[in-house]
């Protein structure tokens, strides 16, 4: 028996209390400072750095002590400070990759910050990583704003 997971992309909202392009800029320019990398990476233990490379054509990457560990994804879309969107493979093979876009707007609380992730039919596994994905967004995104404030 075969039981079909749910494939639509996840949406992830949080509020950051700081302006529309500070919080463009902890995102982008200070992925290092709130990623998880102990617990999601690659490398795990052996990384110590990711960085996004600021423009359409630049990658995300996870370097280690080492160097480069892997690409999690390429941009495919930066507008300053309103959008970005990604292919997303973290340590997968590129043709599976998912798609990531997140939005940024200005709020009477400061600025909301919208994460969509779809593309889950290419995976090819009937939807159980957007399961971890789920809760591991929740996550990350939690260190993204304990981090911008």
């Amino acid at each position: 028996m075969t039981v079909e997971q749910d494939l639509s992309p996840l949406v992830k909202t949080v509020v950051v209390p700081v302006g529309v392009d500070r919080a463009f800029e902890a995102f982008t320019a200070e992925t290092s400072a709130w990623w998880p990398l102990f617990s999601h990476s690659v490398g795990a233990a052996a990384a110590n750095e990711v960085r996004l490379e600021g423009a359409v054509g630049g990658r995300i990457v996870e370097y280690g002590a080492d160097g480069e560990i892997a690409t999690w994804g390429t941009l495919s879309d930066w507008d300053p400070p309103k959008s970005l969107s990604f292919s997303w493979h973290p340590g997968q093979d590129p043709s599976e990759a998912g798609q990531v876009t997140v939005t940024f707007d200005a709020t009477d609380d400061g600025t909301q910050v919208q994460l969509v992730h779809s593309g889950w039919e290419r995976r090819g596994d009937g939807g159980r990583a957007r399961l971890s994905y789920d809760t591991g967004w929740d996550y990350v995104l939690g260190k993204y704003v304990e981090h911008a404030r």
